[in-house]
């Protein structure tokens, strides 16, 4: 018979083969296959629980215990459960069970009580063949067939709980949605909600850069259901407690390149992994130290983080919405095209703005230049939204009959795009200035949420020269800026 647990390789439980042999020799146990110092400690636990619970522990008996595949290093939660009723059984102290294959995952107590680690549940689906015997849970469902042991006695009688699907519930947050928004600002809201656009808010300290970064989770489209799991997931992983909507994840400007796309030996998750599916707010984009800023440009346009430390090599999800902050004088004071006071010298706020990577502004789709005072009329934050929802449902409509749509603007390709455009436009669409390729596509995804605002089924060039004054102007301004 053989006996399956599961061991944790990096951020993921995997299937391990549990083998045991009596051997003549002191009686103790002795694992074999590259067991951590915390499965090594699991044997006082065993040993105590099978005492505890009037069970014998075999005498005058060596226990090998043999983990395969041996190659990888194990750690895991819940081998000490698998160790324990596989001795038993083997003792022939209880019967085995009559299932072919087994898989043991629980962690114990001195005393012989048995608890389901709580990783099991969200990280690991066994297959219908396997018998799951695992210990108590403070879930009330778990998504597979399981036999629940209180204590090691439970194992003459285990409690049978059939498989129940959890149900998240998805809740949408309201921060915002109560503000009045200049028109300027709301329609940029839209953009970037509806689009996915990655953004750079620059302008004065205190014209609301972070409110409006902090309102954009408010209007972004609501998750699905497998979303909201693979998110609840990997928020767990990270020691968060299940979330009921897409991640808002914002690190101090003081967060090293490691803490913010990770690494370390073996590679961990960073910060912009942890706001997958959702928003990585970098408030003060500028007080970011330049290798953490130039770390940014790979994810934020494959959606997708690769790191290599040594022998392990590792791919982690990144698809994230990148909203940065950012002020663009010391003073805080300076924008584009507005007469500001400024107490600094001009060397110093050109130096100031050298920070900034321009090959990492280029990565940013649109930018957007705030005001401490606006003009003219206001857009609740709430009706904000109702736009977004009849253009969402626009696109859902079109997504049956064009699989383009069913991804957000910021994901089309250039061919996907240009699909809709004569090719003699295509030509002289472009000012000559622009000498990026990078920022003719940003031009073309925010042209397609122009359209889907719209309500246009076609990208027409009217659409293209309206994002023009959003993707290419103010990169224009911001560039002479710095020469």
């Amino acid at each position: 018979m053989k006996i399956h647990s599961l061991i944790r390789e990096n951020d993921r439980l995997v299937p391990v083969e549990v083998e045991l042999s009596f051997l003549p020799g002191l009686p103790q146990i002795q694992f074999l296959g590259l067991p951590d110092q915390a499965i090594k400690e699991s044997i006082h636990r065993i040993k105590s629980a099978i005492r505890a619970q009037g069970f014998e522990f075999p005498k005058a008996q060596q226990i090998l215990v043999n983990l395969r595949p041996s190659h990888l290093k194990k750690s895991s939660r819940g081998l000490e459960l698998a160790v324990a009723l596989g001795l038993l059984w083997e003792s022939e102290q209880v019967a085995r069970p009559t299932e072919d294959s087994v898989m043991v995952y629980g962690e114990l107590s001195l005393s012989g009580e048995v608890f389901e680690p709580t990783d099991l549940g969200e990280d690991f689906e066994p297959s219908e063949e396997i018998t799951v015997w695992t210990g108590r849970s403070t879930e009330s469902v778990t998504p597979f067939h399981r036999n629940s042991l209180v204590e090691l006695q439970s194992i003459r009688s285990p409690e049978f709980i059939p498989a129940q699907a959890k149900e998240h519930i998805i809740t949408r947050p309201q921060f915002g949605m109560n503000l009045q928004f200049p028109e300027r600002q709301a329609e940029m809201l839209k953009l970037v909600a509806l689009g996915e656009h990655s953004i750079l808010l620059a302008g004065p300290a205190g014209s609301g850069k972070s409110t409006i970064a902090k309102t954009l989770l408010s209007l972004l489209q609501e998750p699905s259901m497998e979303d909201l799991k693979e998110i609840i997931k990997n928020n767990k992983e990270f020691g968060g407690e299940p979330l009921s909507w897409r991640p808002l994840v914002q690190p101090h400007h003081s967060t090293s390149p490691l803490g913010l796309i990770g690494g370390g030996v073996p590679p961990c998750k960073g910060e912009i992994t942890r706001a997958h599916k959702g928003l990585l707010i970098l408030d003060e984009l500028l007080e970011f130290h330049p290798r953490a800023q130039e770390a940014l440009r790979e994810p934020m346009e494959e959606f997708c983080i690769r790191l290599r430390r040594g022998r392990f090599i590792e791919e982690h999800p990144a698809e994230t919405l990148v909203v940065a902050t950012t002020n663009l004088c010391p003073c805080g004071d300076w924008v584009p095209q507005c007469k500001v006071l400024c107490g600094r010298s001009l060397k110093r706020c050109q130096s100031y703005l050298e920070r900034l990577s321009g090959p990492l502004v280029d990565r940013f789709q649109l930018i957007f230049y705030t005001q401490r005072r606006e003009v003219g009329a206001t857009v609740l934050g709430q009706e904000i939204l109702a736009e977004l929802s009849q253009a969402r449902r626009f696109r859902r409509e079109l997504s049956e009959k064009d699989s383009r749509f069913r991804k957000v603007s910021a994901r089309w390709s250039w061919e996907e795009l240009s699909r809709d455009l004569p090719s003699f436009y295509m030509n002289e669409l472009f000012p000559k200035e622009l000498i990026s390729r990078r920022r003719d596509l940003a031009t073309l995804r925010v042209a397609r949420s122009y359209a889907d605002l719209e309500s246009s089924p076609q990208l027409e060039p009217r659409h293209v020269e309206k994002a023009l004054q959003v993707t290419f102007t103010p990169f224009e301004s911001l560039k002479r800026l710095g020469g």
